[in-house]
């Protein structure tokens, strides 16, 4: 009978026992690792929310103001950021994209505003947009909430590209057309106009502008007063900037201005009356269709022919 040691001592691979450890801890730090940036993520919006509601209290905002401007920013941003991230809808993957890219610097123009008027450093111009854009929170975070429920509506192409250039392109119009009717008023009002003359005239100009653009291509005059409409309102905004940029401009483009934003309420009540003057003919062209008692009356009176033998005839 052998009698050996019964219990020998292990031998370990110190390499192979390195290793395990190695991937033991990798794997621990793959775990933590979500847990680390979820908290760091949850820290850095607290602290940017929690500056933002020291700005709204500078602002005379009481407490529930304070903590839902502080949500109109972080709390949206992060909306934005799941809905990004995590949605299943294309379209209303690219509209959160671009509120977010678009909201970001607004939370971080915020912040910054506050840390320079807690600093007491003299940043006028970053104060006053700070400041201009916490007195808005309550509209813009109107903007994202309203235009992602209407995007949920629209069919799902599948083409993240397709749909950011889609939404884009209509925010770039939604800017050139504000953009064109601030200046259209202030070129009124450097005119010495009174400015509910003026922002009349924006309105009669603009709303011109735009029955012209959704005609357009359905008939050669929809054409036309588009591209009248559209040389009005770049003749007046370049007008409007360079009087308001002290740069030296042509005098025929002034005069041209001043006739063309004169004649803009004439000018819209004539294109309304052209087009329909111009779509009377091809609804005039449509051949008239008949009464059914009149079609009864033309047709002859059939009546069942019956034969001897109780058959019908052949």
């Amino acid at each position: 009978m052998p009698t050996g040691n019964t219990n020998p001592t292990p031998s370990y691979d110190g390499p192979a026992a390195g290793r395990r450890i190695a991937r033991h801890l990798m794997h621990a730090a793959y775990l933590a690792a979500p847990i680390v940036a979820a908290l760091a993520t949850l820290l850095v919006a607290a602290n940017a929310g929690a500056t933002i509601a020291r700005l709204l209290s500078r602002l005379g905002a009481d407490p529930i103001g304070q903590v839902l401007g502080g949500a109109a920013t972080v709390g949206v941003l992060a909306l934005l950021l799941a809905v990004a991230l995590l949605g299943q809808h294309t379209p209303t993957r690219a509209l959160a994209i671009i509120y977010a890219v678009a909201w970001l610097p607004l939370t971080v123009a915020l912040s910054a505003a506050e840390a320079a008027l807690a600093s007491g450093v003299s940043f006028g111009a970053l104060a006053s947009i700070g400041q201009t854009l916490a007195t808005l929170l309550a509209g813009l975070a109107l903007l994202p909430c309203c235009t992602l429920a209407i995007a949920s509506r629209r069919t799902d192409s599948g083409d993240l590209r397709g749909e950011l250039a889609h939404y884009l392109a209509n925010a770039q119009k939604l800017v050139l057309l504000a953009a064109t009717a601030g200046a259209s008023v202030a070129f009124g009002l450097a005119r010495g106009m009174p400015p509910e003359v003026a922002a009349f005239i924006a309105v009669v100009l603009e709303v011109s502008f735009l029955l012209a653009l959704a005609r357009a291509g359905q008939h050669p005059l929809h054409s036309g007063a588009l591209a009248a409409f559209g040389g009005v309102l770049a003749v007046v905004s370049v007008e409007t900037l360079s009087v308001l940029s002290g740069l030296r401009t042509l005098a025929a483009l002034a005069t041209i201005g001043e006739m063309a934003y004169l004649l803009t309420p004439a000018a819209g009540l004539a294109y309304i009356v052209t087009s329909q003057l111009a779509g009377q003919p091809a609804r005039a062209a449509l051949p008239a269709q008949p009464d059914a008692d009149q079609v009864d009356a033309d047709q002859p009176e059939t009546q069942p022919a019956y034969s001897l033998n109780g058959h019908a005839p052949k």
